[in-house]
């Protein structure tokens, strides 16, 4: 016969902890509060994130990339300048600048003080950069859940803990390797550059590593969601970029709709389809402060959306 002890643990947690009983888990509740306990499992998760040669390898691959796009960029942009009277040079600046804003007036003002390398290639590294974050953190709860080890963490945290610690910590590393890459375009450009104003200089490259990690974030979350709903790390890989390679075709699909509308006059039905992918928002990352922030509210909404699938995808899975 049971204890009233053991009724209690199979019944549910305590107060302050999940209840176990409507999960396929059952066990104690967790020993340390919120706070504590996602620190510790972020500090943990850090930690070993830092360890892995993967972060170093995928820091090396960004930062090249970033550097041959730059030096291919400037080339391209030099010649072509070389060729130009000084007339023609800042019509044709000002024509690049406008592709990657849309042509809007204020944007291009922003713009126009920073040298034409560092719009072109953060606008290049956006592009690539959910690619990275998938690479970055595919196995961050799959390939615990794959080995079992997972056990012996959710019978003392939280789940929703073990989620946004493993998603935090992710996002710590991941904010080191922009703030990199971010900081090293800036600096490379200012060589070949007159900087007439430093502060406010660095101030929009604080604001490009800004934009640039709400958008990282986002697809992180993505990243956290597909990991949370499969049992291996190549499952997780492969869920992950398959769901890129949908959002890509989303926002090809309804990109398509929208030149059908601006070239010939008639509406599509699949031009809307182009917001429901998040690389929809990506140019306004580069815009005037206001599209800014209405692009880093939708980036933010993805997050949440995908964490909280993540959680609730996590939380019943029978690990």
């Amino acid at each position: 016969m049971r204890s009233s002890a053991e009724g209690s643990i199979v019944s549910g947690a305590g107060a302050d902890g999940e209840d176990f009983a409507r999960g396929p888990l059952v066990g104690p509740a967790p020993t340390l509060s919120p706070f504590p306990e996602l620190w510790t499992v972020t500090r943990a998760e850090l930690r070993r994130t830092v360890r892995s040669a993967r972060a170093l390898l995928l820091l090396l691959i960004f930062g090249t990339f970033t550097l041959l796009a730059g030096l291919v960029i400037g080339a391209i942009t030099q010649g072509i300048e070389q060729q130009m009277d000084p007339t023609q040079a800042i019509q044709a600046r000002s024509g690049l600048l406008a592709l990657l804003v849309g042509g809007n007036e204020e944007a291009l003002r922003a713009l126009s003080g920073l040298p034409l390398l560092v719009p072109l290639v953060f606008r290049l590294t956006l592009v690539f950069l959910p690619l990275y974050v998938a690479l970055l953190g595919f196995d961050q709860l799959s390939s615990e859940v794959g080995s079992r080890s997972v056990r012996y963490l959710v019978v003392r945290s939280r789940r929703a803990s073990i989620v946004l610690g493993k998603f935090a910590a992710q996002a710590l590393a991941l904010a080191a390797l922009v703030a990199v890459v971010v900081g090293g375009l800036f600096v490379a450009a200012a060589f070949k550059a007159e900087i007439q104003e430093p502060l406010g200089y660095a101030a929009t490259a604080l604001r490009f590593w800004t934009a640039g990690m709400s958008l990282a974030l986002a697809y992180l979350a993505l990243t956290t969601l597909a990991s949370a709903i499969t049992s291996s790390p190549a499952g997780s890989l492969f869920t992950n970029l398959g769901v890129l390679l949908g959002f890509w075709a989303l926002y090809l699909v309804g990109a398509r709709g929208e030149a059908q509308r601006q070239f010939t006059g008639s509406s599509s039905w699949t031009e809307p389809l182009k917001w429901l992918s998040p690389s929809a928002y990506s140019s306004g990352l580069l815009g005037p402060p206001s599209a800014t922030l209405v692009s880093m509210a939708a980036y933010a909404c993805f997050a949440a959306v995908f964490l909280a699938a993540a959680w609730a995808a996590f939380r019943v899975r029978d690990v």
